[in-house]
């Protein structure tokens, strides 16, 4: 008898983490990325959106889309756009977003929002466009445990979202250190601001010290800027940006906190 309870319960919680997963993201082997949800254009095109991880955060996110034309057959030439969307019920906002690019290895179109709040303040949507088509994806962000993007009003009187580039795998030592960064040019526009020079000074929160011989990021390309900094031991530490434009200080202490 107590073979077949335990038997009984242990089929009630295989069936419930199951239902679980199925219900939140499909988890898809073959490119080790997570379903967010597939949805058809008027032209029955099929749009399937994928992330990285099983859920989204605030901060940056790299998504994915496969798309399939009404035969079923993969789509690898289309123009791809994503417009992330927040409604927060009084107003509307967007946010900064890299529109998606073809990657033949997995053979899905790569690219990136960044989510500024987490669904608990409004309902964010993806807008995804094809080729003029646009579908809408209902997105749920939750909260990240630090603070992976932050919005600067700067002494030019700009607003600037500033975010960390994922994934990252902190170890102890010297790590690359890749950050974003965008102008609110209106509540629906975001560029990448290539103008920037950067001085990143990283201090470990709880202990109240630095680290020698970081490298501050500079600009990559497209709003990215690339450095290396030093962690001398794991635990709560906050990197501290400051912003200058043609020698002029934008904004003396912009930041992002990492734990690990």
């Amino acid at each position: 008898m107590k073979h077949i309870i335990l038997g009984v319960l242990l089929s009630g919680i295989a069936l419930t983490s199951c239902k679980k997963k199925e219900v939140i993201y499909g988890a898809t082997p073959s490119t080790s990325k997570f379903k967010i949800g597939t949805e058809t254009t008027a032209s029955n095109k099929t749009v399937t959106l994928y992330a990285d991880e099983a859920n989204l955060y605030t901060g940056s996110n790299n998504l994915y889309v496969k798309l399939e034309d009404a035969a079923g057959a993969p789509i690898n030439s289309a123009m791809v756009m994503y417009m992330p969307m927040m409604d927060m019920t009084t107003m509307s906002h967007s946010s900064p977003a890299e529109s998606p690019t073809y990657n033949d290895s997995l053979k899905m179109y790569e690219g990136l929002a960044v989510f500024t709040m987490p669904s608990t303040l409004g309902t964010w949507t993806l807008e995804v466009t094809v080729d003029g088509e646009t579908v809408v994806f209902e997105i749920n962000v939750m909260n990240s445990d630090t603070k992976m993007v932050g919005t600067y009003t700067g002494t030019d009187g700009a607003s600037y979202v500033i975010s960390l580039v994922r994934p990252v795998n902190w170890e102890v030592g010297f790590n690359d250190v890749e950050i974003m960064i965008h102008r609110r040019a209106s509540m629906m526009s975001f560029p990448a601001d290539d103008g920037f020079d950067i001085v990143m000074t990283p201090e470990m929160v709880s202990m109240g010290h630095g680290s020698p011989d970081n490298i501050s990021p500079t600009l990559i390309g497209n709003g990215h800027y690339k450095g290396v900094v030093n962690y001398t031991m794991s635990g709560d530490w906050r990197l501290h940006f400051q912003l200058l434009k043609n020698g002029v200080e934008i904004h003396n202490d912009a930041y992002l906190d990492i734990l690990f």
